[in-house]
C-alpha cells in the first residue's frame, strides 16, 4: 500500500536522470511525465473499479453459506495456483539448493538469494544456514542495524572472537630502561566511544594498586594532568557492563582522558561492550546525575597484555599510551531512547516482543545464524536496515494528518484489492508470502504458539486502550455539541476508532515496511559495489521480501 503519487515521482526522476541527455532533458521529462501520469491514471481507474466491486461484495449482506463458500473457492484457487506455479515456473539449477522460503534472481551478472523469514520461527535459522552453506555467496546481508545486532550478540553461548578490523589499535611506550619498549595491541571499544570519534588520546598510564578495580576513580591524585586510568575488570562482572559506565563518569571527574580495562580472560567480546537495558542505563544516569554519555572512551584489553602493563606500572617504569579514537556511529541518548521505548510500548510492538521473550522464545535467531554461517565460510556479513532514530522519525512524520498523508491513505485503500490479489496469488519469480508464513507457522512449537497468542492479546489490549483514550475526548466533544446522543456513545467511539485505524494502517505500513524496503535496497546496491559481490544472500522478514525483489527487478543491482 505504498503511495502511488510517490511512485510516479520516483519513476519520473529516475527516467529523467538516467535515460536522457542534458540537451533534451526538459522535453523528454515532459514526455515521460505525461506517459507516466497516463499509466498512473489508468491504474488508478482500474484500482477504483476493482475497489468498488471488492468492497461492495465484502460489505453487502450475504448468508453464511455464500460467505464461507466464497472463502472455500478462494482457498482452492490459491492452492491450484501454487501447484501450477511450482510446476511451470522457470527454474535455475540454484532452485534445487534453496528452500521454498527463498527466491533467486540473476540481475546485472549478480546472483541474489533472498530468504524470507519470520523472526520467531524455529525454521528460519535452518533455512538461512542452508542457503548460505549451499550458495557460498560473496557477502551476506541481514535486516538489522549495528545497534540491534550488538544488542543481540550480548550473551551467545560461545562468542566468536572479535575481528581485528573492528578493534581499536592502541600503542604503549614503556620507558625507564634503555631501550624503550613499544607495544602495539588491539582493544575492544565501549558503546559510547563513537562520541569521541577522531580524537587523539595520549598521556601517562596510571594504575592504582590500592584500587585495582577502579571503584574510587573520583579520588585519583597524580602529578600528570593528562593521564589514562588502568584497572582490572572484576571476574564476577562477565556480563553486566553498567559499572563501566559509572567508572567512565568517575574518570571524567578525576581528569582522566580515557580508561583502559584489563579483561578477566584472554578473549575479547565480539561486539562493543557497555550495552545494558534502558532501566540499568537510567539507574546509572540517576547515580551520575547526568543523561549524557560519558566524556571519556573506555577500552578493554586482553588479560595477558593488560597484566604486562600492570607489572610495568608497578615496577615504577613510565608507561605512556597513544591512540586515535576509531570512527563509530553515534548512539542514541538516554532521553531519546526513553521516548522511543515509550512509543514502542504504547504502540503494542514493545509489549509484543517483551511477552514473547518472557517465554524464552528466541527472536531474530536467523540473523545470528547468518552471521555465524558467514564467519564459518570466511565471508562478510553486513547490516542493511535503518537505525532506530531514522525509523522513529519516519513513523512520526507519516502519522501526521497532513494533506499528502491523507491522500496516501485514500489511494492505499483504493489499491487494497490489487495488493490483496498479489498476496493471495503471487506472481512468478516472487516470494509466496502466504505460503512462506504458513511453513514458518507449522514449525512453531507449543511454547511458541502460547507466547505468540498471549503476546498478541496483550499488544491488542494496549493499542485498544490507547485508541480509546484518544477517541474519548473527541466523542465527549461531539456529545457536548449535540452531534451524538448519550445512548449512541459506544457506537460513535467505535466508528471514530475505525476512522483512525483506516488512516493509520497505510501510514504505518509505509513507514515500517515500504520505506525500509527502499532503504535496504539502496544499501544492498552500495554493499554490492563496495565488496564487488557477484552473489549475495539477503535475510529479511517475509513482509519485506517482495518489496525488495520489486526494486531489484525494476532498477537492478
Amino acid at each position: 500500500m505504498t503511495s502511488d503519487s510517490d511512485e510516479c515521482s520516483e519513476l519520473l526522476n529516475e527516467s529523467c536522470q538516467e535515460e536522457f541527455s542534458d540537451s533534451s532533458l526538459e522535453e523528454n521529462c515532459s514526455t515521460v511525465s505525461w506517459s507516466t501520469r497516463l499509466w498512473w491514471l489508468l491504474r488508478f481507474l482500474m484500482d477504483l473499479g476493482a475497489s468498488i466491486v471488492f468492497w461492495w461484495f465484502l460489505l453487502s449482506p450475504m448468508s453464511d453459506l455464500v460467505f464461507y463458500g466464497s472463502l472455500g473457492v478462494i482457498l482452492l484457487l490459491m492452492i491450484l495456483w501454487r501447484v501450477y506455479k511450482i510446476c511451470y515456473e522457470e527454474k535455475t539449477p540454484a532452485h534445487a539448493l534453496i528452500p521454498y522460503t527463498c527466491a533467486h534472481l540473476e540481475v546485472d551478472n549478480r546472483h541474489l538469494y533472498l530468504v524470507a523469514t519470520m523472526h520467531i520461527s524455529p525454521r528460519a535459522p535452518k533455512d538461512v544456514w542452508k542457503v548460505i552453506r549451499a550458495t557460498k555467496p560473496t557477502v551476506a546481508m541481514i535486516e538489522l542495524d549495528e545497534e540491534r545486532l550488538n544488542r543481540m550478540r550480548q550473551a551467545p553461548q560461545e562468542p566468536a572472537p572479535a575481528p581485528e578490523t573492528s578493534l581499536q589499535l592502541v600503542t604503549f611506550m614503556v620507558e625507564g630502561h634503555q631501550p624503550a619498549v613499544k607495544i602495539a595491541c588491539h582493544a575492544q571499544r565501549a558503546l559510547w566511544n563513537g562520541e569521541a570519534s577522531g580524537e587523539e588520546i595520549s598521556g601517562d598510564v596510571f594504575f592504582n594498586a590500592k584500587d585495582e578495580f577502579g571503584l574510587e576513580l573520583g579520588e585519583i591524585e597524580t602529578e600528570s594532568s593528562d593521564f589514562v586510568a588502568l584497572m582490572r575488570r572484576p571476574p564476577q562482572l562477565e556480563i553486566e557492563d553498567a559499572p563501566f559506565t559509572r567508572r567512565a563518569y568517575k574518570a571524567a571527574m578525576s581528569g582522566a582522558s580515557a580508561i583502559i580495562v584489563v579483561n578477566s580472560e584472554d578473549k575479547l567480546p565480539n561486539g562493543r561492550f557497555g550495552v545494558v537495558s534502558t532501566w540499568s542505563e537510567l539507574n546509572v544516569a540517576c547515580s551520575a546525575c547526568s543523561c549524557q554519555f560519558p566524556k571519556v572512551p573506555v577500552l578493554l584489553l586482553k588479560q595477558q597484555q593488560g597484566e604486562e602493563l600492570i607489572e610495568f606500572c608497578r615496577s615504577g617504569r613510565r608507561v605512556t599510551v597513544h591512540f586515535t579514537v576509531k570512527e563509530d556511529p553515534k548512539i542514541r541518548s538516554l532521553p531519546r531512547k526513553l521516548c522511543q521505548e515509550c512509543a514502542a510500548i504504547f504502540s503494542g510492538i514493545g509489549v509484543l516482543y517483551t511477552v514473547i521473550q518472557c517465554f524464552k522464545v528466541r527472536v531474530g535467531a536467523e540473523f545470528l545464524a547468518a552471521e555465524l554461517a558467514s564467519e564459518d565460510l570466511g565471508i562478510r556479513c553486513v547490516c542493511i536496515d535503518v537505525g532506530m532514530d531514522r525509523l522513529c522519525s519516519r513513523v512520526g512524520w507519516t502519522i501526521l494528518p497532513t494533506p499528502c498523508n491523507l491522500l496516501n491513505s485514500f489511494l492505499s485503500w483504493i489499491a487494497f484489492p490489487r495488493i490483496c490479489f498479489q498476496f493471495l496469488f503471487p506472481a512468478f519469480g516472487m516470494i509466496d508470502s502466504a505460503g512462506t508464513s504458513l511453513l514458518h507457522l507449522v514449525s512453531f512449537g507449543l511454547k511458541t504458539w502460547i507466547a505468540f497468542f498471549v503476546a498478541g492479546c496483550c499488544a491488542s489490549l494496549i493499542t485498544n486502550a490507547v485508541l480509546r483514550l484518544f477517541t474519548s475526548g473527541v466523542e465527549a466533544g461531539a456529545e457536548g455539541a449535540g452531534l451524538v446522543e448519550k445512548k449512541d456513545r459506544e457506537e460513535a467511539t467505535t466508528y471514530i476508532i475505525l476512522i483512525i485505524e483506516m488512516y493509520l494502517l497505510p501510514q504505518v505500513y509505509d513507514a515500517l515496511v515500504a520505506s525500509r524496503d527502499e532503504a535496504m535496497y539502496r544499501k544492498m546496491v552500495r554493499k554490492c559495489k563496495e565488496f564487488a559481490a557477484d552473489s549475495l544472500v539477503v535475510v529479511v522478514g517475509a513482509g519485506h521480501a517482495n518489496g525488495i525483489l520489486q526494486h531489484v527487478r525494476q532498477r537492478g543491482l
